[in-house]
C-alpha cells in the first residue's frame, strides 16, 4: 500500500535546530523532503541585559514564556538561586509545545491554552484578565508583536521584557528552488512563520515564480501575511505550526492533490 505522502516533494522551512522530528516523519510518511531553514536562532549579539534584568527576578511574581526558543535560551541563563525563585513563581506558555518545553527542564507552566498558540489564545484564558499588582517578565525573542505586552498592562500588570535570542534571516541560498519547481520537484512548502515567508521572498528576491508554489501555513495570520504578499496559489492552513498538525494537514491535501 502506497504511504500517505509517497513520491511528493515537500519543502520544510523550520528552524534547523526543529526540524529533525518533521522531516523523519515527512519521510516516513513517502515524501521527498528538502530542508530550507527560513529563520535561524542565535543568541543576542549583546547579552548585556539579560544578567541585569535577572538579578532583579524576584521582584517578580509571574514569568511568561513567548516560545520554546524562549524556554531553551532563557533557562540557562539563570544561575541556581534563580531558577529556585522561578521555580516559586506562576509560569505561563504561549502554547502547549512552549509548556512541554518547560516540563523538560523541571518547571511546570500554571498559564497555558488549552487551545491554540497565539498570544491572543494566551490572553483569552481566565487567569490573565485580571492583573492589578502583577509584576510579569516575559522571556521572549528580541523584537516581535507588542499585543502580549501591552494588553497585560490594560489589564493592570506591570511588565518587563527579557530578550534571550533573535531571528535572523539565514544567509542560504535559495535560487535551486527555481530549479526544483521547474522539474516539478517542488509540490509544496511548509511555512511554520509569517517571518520565514517573508525572509523566503528576501533570499530569492520576490519573484512571481514562487508565489504560484502550493503552501501549508500554521496559522490564519500566516495566510493574511502569504495573500499580502501577493501569494496566488493554493494556500492550506494546519490547526497549528507543530509537527503533528502540519503532516495531517500535508496528508489531507495530498488526498486532494492525488485525487
Amino acid at each position: 500500500m502506497p504511504k500517505a505522502l509517497q513520491g511528493l516533494h515537500i519543502a520544510v522551512t523550520r528552524p534547523a535546530h526543529q526540524a529533525a522530528g518533521f522531516r523523519q516523519a515527512l519521510q516516513q510518511a513517502g515524501a521527498e523532503v528538502l530542508l530550507l531553514p527560513l529563520v535561524e536562532i542565535r543568541p543576542l549579539d549583546n547579552q548585556a541585559a539579560i544578567p541585569l534584568t535577572l538579578a532583579q527576578l524576584s521582584r517578580h511574581d509571574t514569568a511568561i514564556f513567548i516560545s520554546a526558543n524562549a524556554v531553551e535560551y532563557g533557562l540557562p541563563a539563570l544561575n541556581p538561586a534563580q531558577q529556585t525563585v522561578l521555580h516559586q513563581m506562576t509560569l505561563g506558555a504561549i502554547g502547549k509545545q512552549t509548556a512541554k518545553a518547560l516540563q523538560q527542564h523541571g518547571f511546570t507552566a500554571n498559564w497555558v491554552p488549552a487551545q491554540g498558540f497565539t498570544s491572543e489564545d494566551f490572553l483569552a484564558l481566565p487567569q490573565t484578565q485580571h492583573l492589578a499588582g502583577r509584576h510579569i517578565l516575559i522571556f521572549r525573542g528580541q523584537g516581535g508583536r507588542e499585543l502580549l505586552a501591552d494588553t497585560l498592562r490594560e489589564r493592570g500588570a506591570q511588565v518587563t521584557y527579557l530578550d534571550v535570542y533573535q531571528r535572523v534571516c539565514p544567509q542560504i541560498d535559495a535560487n535551486h528552488l527555481k530549479y526544483l519547481h521547474e522539474q516539478r520537484q517542488l509540490d509544496i512548502i511548509t511555512i511554520t512563520s509569517s517571518e520565514g515567508l517573508l525572509n523566503l521572498l528576501t533570499l530569492l528576491e520576490n519573484p512571481d515564480w514562487i508565489k504560484t508554489v502550493p503552501l501549508l501555513v500554521g496559522s490564519q495570520r500566516m495566510l493574511a501575511t502569504a495573500r499580502s504578499a501577493g501569494f496566488i496559489g493554493t494556500i492550506r492552513i494546519a490547526d497549528n505550526p507543530g509537527d503533528e498538525a502540519m503532516l495531517q494537514a500535508l496528508i489531507h491535501w495530498a488526498q486532494e492533490f492525488q485525487a
